[in-house]
């Protein structure tokens, strides 16, 4: 299933489809499991692998083939931002599914699909994996080596990422890169698609001038395309195929109701649906009047609550219970003010983001949709609610307005204890973690100066040299915060045995011969020659461990996006290196201690 871990038991009525062209939509999110849109390449292992395990009597089906983004996306949603467990790891584009290049092969005994691997049906799902290896597919294997889902098998030595670039294999026919043309052309979500296949049909543009010239002529004759109805039309299209948004939106389109009204208290005029005038109008683009909004339809309203509203606020990113308190408010009160509202419940239940609070500034950006996901619904939901409760009463319209507010309110409270938990740390796990803020004094890039300056000093010898970068591992001891987890007590107790290994002073060797000239190098601190050599002499370890602790440290204590994410990516690189300067340093002295006392001996 590209990153759908495996699952024993059993699911009735297998359906196999070997070659028949079946009508699944390109953009449905039902399962799939006809070969015949499979890249052909891969469509004829397939069948030699089927085949011959039916010719060794195991029962095995191919339970799915193609898979579209939309079921790629639903899939990663679950035990994520909808009820269930975790099925996949990637989300849309990121599976070998999407590109027609893997399958998932599930026993089907008497007809009933079985994903049971004890006993006698080991063996049959070691065989299928012999076959596929033989006929130049595979299974997914983890960086060790393990393997991590058994019906999954792929063409071998492709990567989801080469294939995101447009990188397809070859001997690719129509009918597969029509198919995946269809998914690329279908797919209105986040992720921008992949390029098409060189093999799908694709119609000539026609030149800009002449299409400029017959719109003219369209518009005069008064048959012009609405453009914003074109978009109106989608925005329909896809709140409607939207079932999470749906479900949530059921709420909101209660308590909105669907009378016109315009009340001389209310500030947003003419409204309908949840729709005010001003909204309606920036939705379409011109100008309208109260005649306009009276005449708004249903399907058009919950387009522009799903656009304006719901996914502004990112909530199809959200658990449930968290979703539906942001997306209410965000019709309330404005996207900006709802998501000011998630923000201070977010920091109102003590919880930190990279040891600080989230800053209250209305825009849902990174920080701030990782708490959303991250931090426990049910407890997230009710501090937004009484956040909400204290703001209504505070407003100069209360007495006209206020009990219907309060209504909805409690209305809301019920109909979130209805949704799922969902997943996310509570907020006294949080606490315990990090209820310090970060210190914003703390300069990192002074600090890896000071790492640098220290590992160069040569006036003050080594005592100088750790002496400053204790210093530096003080500072980030400091800032690590005080809080009562396990790990990071055990984090700060070695540091603090790092920084005092650090400090204390071991004199360095004299020169055997009392002439003040530079000792030897030994032949492991002279592998680079000496001039390296006597650079780094006495420094390989300390530069080593210490990089390999900021390394780890650093993209923690609230550096800069870019500065953090420069030091994720780069971290197997980083800590190779470091660790390869610290075995270096270790491996030299054990030389020095060898010629030491090879020369004492003598």
């Amino acid at each position: 299933m590209a990153g759908a871990m495996f699952r024993p038991g059993h699911s009735p009525h297998c359906t196999v489809v070997i070659s028949a062209r079946s009508f699944i939509m390109s953009n449905s999110t039902h399962r799939d499991g006809d070969i015949s849109r499979l890249h052909p390449v891969v469509r004829d292992k397939v069948q030699k692998i089927r085949a011959q395990l039916h010719k060794e009597k195991i029962p095995f089906e191919v339970f799915e083939a193609c898979r579209t983004p939309q079921r790629q996306a639903a899939l990663y949603a679950r035990g994520r931002t909808r009820p269930g467990t975790k099925v996949t790891w990637v989300g849309p584009w990121k599976s070998i599914h999407q590109y027609g290049l893997a399958v998932d092969f599930v026993l089907c005994p008497g007809g009933n699909w079985s994903w049971n691997d004890k006993g006698a049906e080991a063996a049959h799902w070691k065989r299928m994996h012999e076959l596929a290896e033989q006929h130049g597919m595979q299974p997914i294997r983890n960086s060790r080596g393990h393997l991590v889902e058994k019906p999954h098998i792929q063409l071998a030595g492709v990567s989801a990422g080469d294939l995101y670039r447009g990188n397809y294999p070859d001997g690719g026919d129509t009918a597969w890169a029509e198919y995946l043309a269809e998914m690329i052309d279908n797919w209105s979500g986040p992720t921008v698609p992949p390029p098409k296949p060189a093999l799908a049909p694709e119609p000539p543009g026609l030149p800009d001038d002449i299409v400029a010239g017959m719109e003219a002529e369209a518009d005069a004759a008064g048959l012009g395309t609405d453009i914003v109805a074109a978009k109106a039309a989608a925005a329909i299209e896809a709140a409607e195929a939207d079932a999470r948004f749906q479900r949530l939106h059921a709420f909101v389109r209660l308590w909105e109701g669907d009378s016109f009204v315009d009340h001389p208290e209310d500030k947003g005029g003419p409204t309908k649906y949840g729709i005010t005038q001003a909204t309606l109008a920036n939705w379409r683009g011109r100008d309208i009047d109260a005649g306009d909004v009276r005449r708004l339809t249903r399907e058009e309203a919950d387009a522009i609550l799903r656009a304006n509203y719901y996914n502004i606020c990112r909530c199809g990113e959200m658990p449930e219970r968290t979703a539906a308190v942001v997306y209410n408010g965000a019709v309330l009160h404005g996207p900006r003010r709802s998501i000011e509202f998630l923000q201070n419940a977010f920091n109102d239940l003590g919880m930190t983001v990279d040891g600080a609070p989230l800053e209250v500034d209305g825009d849902i950006g990174r920080l701030t949709i990782a708490a959303a996901r991250q931090t426990d619904a049910g407890a997230l939901a009710k501090a937004y609610m009484d956040i909400q409760d204290t703001y209504f009463r505070q407003l100069s319209n209360f007495d006209t307005f206020g009990a219907g507010w309060l209504n909805r309110l409690a209305a809301l409270r019920d109909f979130v204890s209805s949704l799922p938990q969902g997943a996310g740390k509570r907020p006294k796990t949080t606490m315990e973690i990090s209820d310090r803020k970060r210190d914003p004094d703390l300069d990192t890039g002074k600090l890896l100066g000071a790492v640098l300056a220290g590992a160069d000093t040569a006036s003050g010898g080594k005592t100088a040299r750790r002496a400053a970068l204790a210093s530096v591992l003080e500072a980030v001891l400091d800032n690590a915060g005080s809080g009562g987890d396990s790990r990071d007590r055990t984090r700060r107790t070695l540091l603090r045995v790092l920084v005092k290994q650090l400090t204390d002073e071991t004199p360095a060797p004299a020169p055997a011969d009392g002439s003040g000239e530079k000792p030897p190098l030994t032949p492991v601190n002279a592998a680079l020659g000496d001039t390296i050599g006597y650079a780094l002499d006495g420094k390989k370890s300390v530069i080593g461990v210490v990089g390999l602790v900021l390394t780890v440290l650093l993209p923690k204590m609230g550096l800069p996006a870019t500065a953090a994410n420069l030091i994720i990516d780069n971290t197997p690189m980083l800590i190779t290196l470091l660790a390869t300067f610290t075995g270096w340093g270790f491996l030299g002295k054990i030389d020095k201690a060898i010629a030491a006392a090879t020369k004492a001996s003598g």
